[in-house]
């Protein structure tokens, strides 16, 4: 067996670390060694996988912040395993305060340390393999894919440069010095401990670095799936919301009960189309994100993954809404049935931390139609039954908010409070006109409409004065 073979093989046998290369740059990587393992490889396939490891290095490596260790795999990897979240760190973060590290001598009493024997032994046998993937030499591996593939000037991923050292105090320091003991570490398995406390006392979770999240299904994946973190979240607040005072407040007060841990209830935004539904669910991160609050956005599709969802936010500090929005379902969809056991009716019990918001167009969420009324000589016997199966959905929401359309004083009010935010000077009532004839050319009389309005007309003046 080849080193490369050996060093694939490996990647499979990581038992508790498993998800330090499950990122794109790890698989990548393991792609890699699984092509220089073949005993003919792939010149075609070998070329391209490189391509696109090296890419994602250069990214990651170019436009890194901090000191880098090593080289651009190295750092990568070093990075991700303090970023950890597999079992040893998930066990670490549910403990409170500093765990005692293991005697010097190595000898560990079960009853005294954290973690059991089990785990620490597989810990050991995980970081000896990833610490032989960090040894892994970037130039003999570039002049072997250089040898296999006939590509003489291949780069090898070594000579990236950064952004620049900028350390802070506090967590990066600490970061930067376990990251140097691991490089400087005969035995990355001697250091389990460090890595544990390490763990404890730094949550890495993206869960503390972000306040929205995407829920994105893997159809290859021990867990099901994903939470994939939003960085540039629509920053709405509720200050610059103008209009349905009385509607939010009540979202509003439902979510700060939750945030304080108090009961609180499943809401669905029901209205038209435009009314701010969607942007007033956004605007709770502004105000409850510093509480802890996070937003996870999830499809119509993807509400069968609740039982996934919720064994992965069980255990979290955080306060979470799973947010649904424009939500629908035809008659012949049973998708729906999915989201009833998650708002009530599954064995298994809602966590405290997990709330479900929904916005939608419709009151009864699924479509009805005229043949669902019990009519003479129907074929279903308990026809009125079904009715109330799909009328029961919405009935599960506690909390079901309605957001009307706005009536043209209501319109107009909204239009001259976003004209005041966006500093317009105009004659009020040349104001009103324009906006009535815009809502007229447009989509009707909404929140939507407004804010178009004053957005087309603060850039026309804004031209204006510019010329």
């Amino acid at each position: 067996m080849t080193d490369y073979a050996r060093l694939y093989h490996s990647t499979q046998q990581l038992l508790v670390f498993s998800d330090v290369l499950e990122d794109a740059t790890g698989q990548a990587f393991v792609r890699i060694l699984q092509g220089l393992a073949l005993a003919q490889p792939n010149p075609t396939q070998l070329s391209r996988d490189y391509a696109r490891l090296f890419n994602l290095l250069a990214e990651e490596a170019e436009f890194y912040q901090g000191e880098m260790v090593g080289n651009g795999w190295q750092n990568h990897l070093l990075d991700r395993l303090l970023d950890s979240q597999g079992i040893i760190a998930r066990k670490a973060h549910r403990l409170p305060g500093k765990p005692a590290a293991p005697p010097a001598n190595q000898v560990v009493i079960e009853a005294e340390y954290p973690l059991g024997m089990g785990l620490i032994s597989a810990g050991g046998h995980d970081l000896a393999r990833l610490q032989a993937l960090y040894q892994l030499n970037a130039t003999d591996m570039a002049l072997t894919v250089r040898q296999l593939t006939g590509n003489a000037d291949l780069p090898a991923w070594s000579a990236f440069k950064g952004l620049g050292p900028s350390l802070e105090k506090g967590r990066e320091r600490r970061r930067y010095e376990l990251k140097k003991a691991l490089v400087e570490a005969k035995d990355w398995a001697f250091l389990l401990d460090e890595l544990f406390m390490f763990y404890n006392e730094n949550d890495p979770s993206e869960f503390n670095r972000y306040r929205a999240f995407h829920w994105r299904r893997a159809a290859q994946s021990v867990q099901g799936g994903r939470f994939e973190p939003v960085r540039h979240v629509d920053d709405q607040r509720f200050e610059n919301l103008v209009g349905y005072e009385k509607e939010r407040k009540i979202i509003i007060a439902n979510t700060e009960q939750f945030v304080a841990g108090l009961s609180a209830n499943h809401v669905l935004l029901y209205g038209a189309r435009g009314t701010g539904k969607s942007s007033s669910v956004k605007a709770l991160l502004p105000r409850f994100g510093d509480q802890g609050l996070r937003l996870i956005e999830v499809q119509k599709s993807e509400l069968s993954d609740f039982p996934v969802i919720v064994e992965l936010l069980r255990d979290r500090p955080e306060k979470f809404i799973l947010f649904v929005d424009d939500l629908s379902f035809e008659a012949e969809e049973s998708s729906y049935k999915d989201l009833k056991a998650l708002l009530e009716g599954s064995l298994e019990a809602r966590p405290r931390n997990l709330l479900i918001y929904a916005t939608s167009n419709r009151r009864h969420l699924i479509k009805e139609q005229f043949s669902d009324n019990a009519q003479p000589g129907t074929e279903e016997v308990n026809a009125w039954d079904t009715v109330e199966e799909k009328l029961s959905l919405s009935d599960r929401f506690g909390l079901i908010v309605t957001f009307m359309t706005p009536n043209q004083q209501q319109y107009l009010a909204i239009v001259s409070g976003l004209a005041e935010q966006a500093g317009l000077e105009l004659d009020p009532e040349d104001l009103r006109r324009r906006a009535l004839r815009w809502e007229l050319s447009h989509s009707g009389r909404s929140g939507r409409t407004a804010r178009q309005f004053i957005d087309q007309l603060t850039g026309e003046l804004g031209l204006k004065q510019n010329q």
